[in-house]
């Protein structure tokens, strides 16, 4: 018996352990079914999160660039551009300058073909996009892309951007392009859309414009002329640079024998020495010069469009008006007569907005606008930036300085009056126009120091690195005289230099403008002690025979060996510059103390009419307190346009 139970107990305890064991198995394995179920709950909820995140960037993606693209195309007539004045008082109607109206039945294959050989002549083979078209997508850099299709795609954008997003959306669209469109719709694209340079997008309306005919009717040479101009429209500019333009162009016409669209031996035939131009112009009702520059500036913040467009400049039309009669007039009888073919003028608010401005004496479209684009020796008038980087540092015109042919830098300077006095004041060294003080002070300060001072203060053109920078001796433009000595009278901050206040689409007022002028906060380049003694000196120069009927600062110069004439001065509204030469450099006897200062007097005296007399000093302290530049005239109830 006692056998028995223990082989009984024995087979139980075998029997639970084997119950227990199996219990334990269903145990785990529902434990390891929770786990899986939670595992692929986990895998659910990481994949549905990484479906969404894909998908809504995809579909931001997708959104951003629809949202972003003008695919419109006017059939019925060219866009116009309503020039305004700061008013809102329409001032000119630009039309024909965007081409709408490129078909490829009618304009010859040789003709298409020379812009195709000119831009991309794998275009009917590729697919759209390069590996150098990838490669930007990771840069920053400004380029259009490589092939037409992506010069196209980047058309069709609104607004103007840079770096890797919207380098991947132009590629995107690129590639969208490629497969819903043919090669000879985008190329139509290419062509109508292209910028052309001169404010003149696409080959209908340069044609019209350069050639005084439609496209159809084009050489090939004239072809190449504009394929050259939109593959760099400053450099090949043919009414400013047409032996360089033609000879870009000859190159062209050699790429298409090289690519077997036309026979290689009948290119020498095709080649010029100059462009075939015929050059249609309106005579504006606003000068030519403030057209132009209205039309490039908008070209390029907006781009090629479909659509009018509204441009809200600075330009006050009675002050515009008055420099373009009283300009003509006295160069004719003042100025060409000693021997000066051209006079410019700019007058600007002391921010920086543009008032009234002219380019010459008269406006031709073959001419560049001296105000803007031509430089110029300015003497003397270069040289108070040096001053104002020393009142900076001690704020007393009365201060001592050194007057000696001490060399610096391998340069030994000459005074004009060829007196050295060993030690002089700021303010005499200012009103003999010496050249051993600026020498001196940039040696002491450090040259570099007040070179960039010079850059930070509004001069844009190059300055050298030696004293000719601070001798006047570096050529400049008429803006860049403008901006620096509109610094006193803008609270100590470089007056930012604009033409255009606001652009916007033609009857979409309650839209976002395409473009705003907002002014940037800058920091005082000339403290108020600074300011006050920069007043001293301009007022040390300043010839009371000029007389206007209010408190005023100017003084005048000749430079570059009497090829240049310059007057330069400013009331508490206005700031206006006065050149007068020739452009081929030629000597002339203007003087810009005599004929100059009348020319500015009869300009200013009628520019003020009706308007507060207020001193210079205080109009500036008026701004610095209120922080707000566009006081004063011209923000009478016109706060809605921004002045």
């Amino acid at each position: 018996m006692a056998e028995e139970n223990e082989n009984g107990e024995d087979e139980n305890n075998e029997g639970g352990r084997t119950a227990a064991k199996a219990a334990m198995k269903r145990i785990a394995a529902k434990e390891r079914r929770e786990a899986l179920r939670r595992q692929r709950r986990r895998r659910m909820i990481v994949f549905g999160v990484c479906f969404s995140v894909v998908f809504l960037t995809i579909f931001g993606i997708i959104y951003s660039i629809k949202s972003n693209l003008d695919l419109s195309r006017n059939m019925v007539r060219s866009p116009e551009i309503r020039i305004l004045g700061y008013d809102g008082a329409l001032l000119e109607t630009i039309k024909g300058h965007y081409s709408q109206d490129v078909s490829l039945t009618t304009l010859p294959e040789r003709v298409q073909n020379v812009f195709v050989a000119a831009a991309d002549p794998d275009f009917f083979d590729h697919l759209g996009v390069s590996g150098a078209d990838f490669a930007r997508v990771f840069s920053t850099e400004d380029a259009p892309g490589s092939t037409i299709t992506m010069k196209v795609a980047r058309s069709f954008f609104k607004r103007k951007d840079s770096g890797p997003g919207r380098h991947m959306q132009e590629f995107l669209v690129a590639l969208w392009l490629e497969w819903n469109f043919s090669k000879k719709t985008i190329l139509r694209s290419y062509l109508e859309r292209s910028y052309v340079g001169r404010g003149i997008f696409g080959i209908s309306a340069a044609s019209r414009l350069w050639y005084g005919g439609p496209a159809e009717r084009m050489t090939l040479h004239q072809a190449a002329v504009l394929a050259a101009a939109i593959s760099d429209p400053e450099t090949f500019n043919p009414l400013f640079y047409p032996r360089e333009t033609a000879e870009e162009a000859n190159k062209i016409l050699a790429r298409l024998g090289q690519y077997k669209f036309i026979e290689a031996d009948r290119v020498s035939a095709l080649t010029l020495i100059e462009p075939q131009l015929d050059v249609q112009y309106a005579e504006n009702v606003l000068s030519g010069y403030v057209v132009d520059m209205v039309l490039e500036e908008v070209a390029d913040i907006v781009g090629y469009s479909s659509r009018d467009i509204d441009v809200l400049t600075s330009i006050d039309w009675t002050i515009q008006n008055l420099a373009q009669q009283i300009v003509p007039e006295v160069a004719k009888l003042r100025i060409k007569t000693r021997g000066a073919n051209q006079t410019g003028l700019l007058s600007i608010s002391p921010e920086g907005r543009i008032r009234a401005m002219i380019g010459g004496a008269d406006y031709s479209p073959f001419q560049r606008n001296r105000v803007t684009e031509v430089r110029r020796s300015a003497g003397r008038m270069i040289k108070i930036a040096t001053y104002y980087y020393a009142l900076n540092q001690n704020s007393d015109p009365a201060q001592w300085v050194r007057d000696n042919r001490m060399a610096v830098g391998g340069w030994r300077p000459i005074n004009p009056d060829h007196d050295y006095m060993g030690m002089i004041s700021l303010r005499e060294a200012f009103v003999r126009d010496v050249n051993t003080v600026p020498t001196s002070l940039a040696d002491h300060f450090g040259l570099l120091n007040v070179r960039q001072f010079a850059h930070d203060i509004g001069i844009k053109s190059p300055l050298s690195t030696d004293i000719r920078t601070v001798v006047g001796l570096d050529p400049v433009t008429i803006s860049d005289i403008t901006a620096i000595h509109a610094l006193p009278q803008n609270s100590g901050k470089p007056a930012q230099m604009t033409l255009i206040n606001r652009v916007s689409y033609t009857g979409d007022d309650s839209a976002t403008p395409v473009y705003q002028r907002v002014d940037a906060v800058q920091e005082k380049q000339l403290t108020d002690e600074a300011i006050q003694g920069s007043y001293v000196l301009f007022a040390s120069v300043t010839d009371p025979q000029v007389r206007l009927d209010r408190p005023f600062a100017g003084y005048g110069t000749v430079a570059g060996g009497r090829s240049d004439a310059w007057y330069v001065g400013f009331s508490s509204d206005l700031i206006t510059t006065v050149w007068a030469g020739n452009d081929d450099g030629s000597r002339m006897d203007v003087r810009g103390e005599v004929e100059l200062a009348s020319l500015w007097r009869l300009f200013m005296l009628d520019a003020h009419d009706g308007l507060p007399i207020r001193s210079m000093v205080r109009a500036s302290s008026e701004r610095r307190r209120a922080g707000d530049g566009v006081k004063d005239l011209w923000k009478h109830d016109q706060a809605s346009n921004n002045n």
